[in-house]
């Protein structure tokens, strides 16, 4: 498995013997430095603040105004948030993308399978902790990730505001591409609060030809009224070659909570090379470690074992070393981002830092402004395109469009460092004729597109 996290000995070396800062290709890096000046770590170990865990507030009196809304749609005060947004959680199963390398390079079909698989169940981990309430996405934020060396290439973008609609695109240096929309459903019953994803995701691994659909579980919080609340999923999660949907798949059940901590984050599934045909089994806990056995021999093949939290986690939104690079903004990679890109925001960097009162002003001012432009766009008649996705209809299932990478980001915008097509979302800047097409007769400040 790899892991972002550098070990001990790595961590006493200087600067310039480890991998660039992420982000930051290695060719640009000195340019970089004669600018700037020293560059920051190509990590950090910890957050800027660190948020008393024994602080509690009740979610219950915010949703409980919000039963039957979009989960997305919910704006609530900042105390109830982490310094992450939406797309930033999107990376969060890349933190086992030694998975999917080791699945790229396993030549046995049903043993690739299972690694897939495994990677699905793997990224289940991001819920063990109960989680604060990512940050909801402005229509056209974007945010991207660079993996040390190279190893892959994640972006996001909130390609749509009504209904709310992520996408993301993932592409490893070992040959697999993963495409992901999410648009969150959710539901209420009984103080439990569930939500999924209402569309399938998908992985390919070109060299082979293979491409796996991923029909995703259902998540849920628990005790919402009364109790201590915590997260789960249950249910089960399908994983099917979309060449032989019927006889190449794999089934994975993830045991529900119960009275003791006997099924607490337990997984069984089996992993089917043909109709009927159990190849490898899938079993542990998505907290402590899975094992894919093969069904024939009974002999473990692989073991994915998670990876212990960073010191003092709990007063760091329960963050792994992993995810508290997510918003890492180092001095010699923010010239390099667009100004759509999460890092940027000022109210969840205000929240990183510890300044709730500035968090909550400057969430408030984003959300203002967001409803402000999207009334000048209808008045203009004016639908939003999305900047590096395009919209498909899916051949398999009409009643599942995705997006799609376009290719313009990495290989175009970013290479060029041309992001003069994009808005300037953060601050107080608006279009040229904003104020006239709103009959605004105050002074704002503007900008030509």
């Amino acid at each position: 498995m790899l892991s972002i996290a550098p070990t001990q000995q790595q961590r006493t070396v200087s600067i310039k013997a480890i991998v660039p800062p992420l982000g930051i290709e290695e060719s640009k890096e000195e340019q970089a430095i004669a600018i700037i000046g020293d560059p920051d770590p190509p990590e950090r170990e910890r957050l800027p603040f660190f948020k008393d865990p024994k602080i509690k507030f009740s979610i219950w009196t915010i949703l409980k105004d919000s039963i039957g809304k979009e989960l997305s749609k919910i704006s609530v005060p900042v105390y109830f948030n982490e310094p992450l947004g939406i797309l930033q959680k999107g990376l969060g199963p890349f933190e086992f993308a030694g998975i999917l390398d080791d699945a790229c390079n396993e030549p046995n079909k049903d043993k690739r399978l299972a690694l897939a698989a495994l990677f699905f169940c793997a990224q289940m981990t991001t819920i063990e902790k109960m989680p604060s309430k990512p940050f909801n996405p402005l229509l056209g934020e974007t945010y991207e990730f660079i993996a040390p060396g190279g190893k892959y290439k994640f972006l996001g973008e909130q390609v749509s505001h009504h209904p709310p609609v992520s996408a993301f695109y993932t592409v490893g240096e070992s040959g697999y591409i993963r495409n992901i929309s999410m648009k969150v459903q959710t539901s209420f019953s009984k103080g439990t609060l569930y939500f999924s994803n209402a569309y399938k995701e998908y992985l390919d691994i070109p060299r082979y030809g293979e491409s796996f659909e991923y029909t995703p579980g259902k998540k849920s919080i628990h005790n919402l009224i009364i109790g201590t609340p915590y997260l789960e999923i249950t249910g089960k999660i399908r994983l099917i070659d979309r060449s032989c949907p019927t006889e190449r798949y794999a089934e994975i059940e993830f045991f529900k909570r119960g009275w003791s901590d006997t099924n607490c984050h337990k997984l069984a599934g089996n992993v089917y090379s043909a109709a009927g045909v159990v190849a490898y089994r899938i079993e542990g806990k998505y907290s402590k470690s899975i094992s894919v056995i093969n069904a024939r021999t009974g002999v473990v093949e692989y073991t994915w074992t998670k990876q212990p939290y960073p010191e003092n986690w709990e007063y760091q939104y329960g963050m792994t070393q992993y995810a508290l690079q997510m918003n890492y903004l180092p001095n010699t990679l923010k010239p390099h981002l667009p100004p759509t890109d999460t890092r940027l925001r000022p109210d969840q960097r205000a929240l990183e830092n510890g300044d709730f009162k500035l968090a909550n002003a400057e969430k408030l001012r984003l959300e203002e402004k967001q409803r402000a432009i999207r009334k000048y766009n209808e008045k203009k008649k004016s639908d939003h395109k999305p900047y590096y996705f395009e919209e498909y209809s899916n051949p398999d299932d009409p009643s599942q469009p995705y997006f799609r990478y376009n290719g313009l980001y990495f290989e175009q915008d970013r290479k060029n460092q041309d992001w003069s097509r994009l808005p300037d979302l953060y601050n107080e800047v608006y279009p040229e004729d904003f104020a006239k097409v709103l009959e605004i007769k105050q002074d704002i400040t503007t900008k030509k597109k």
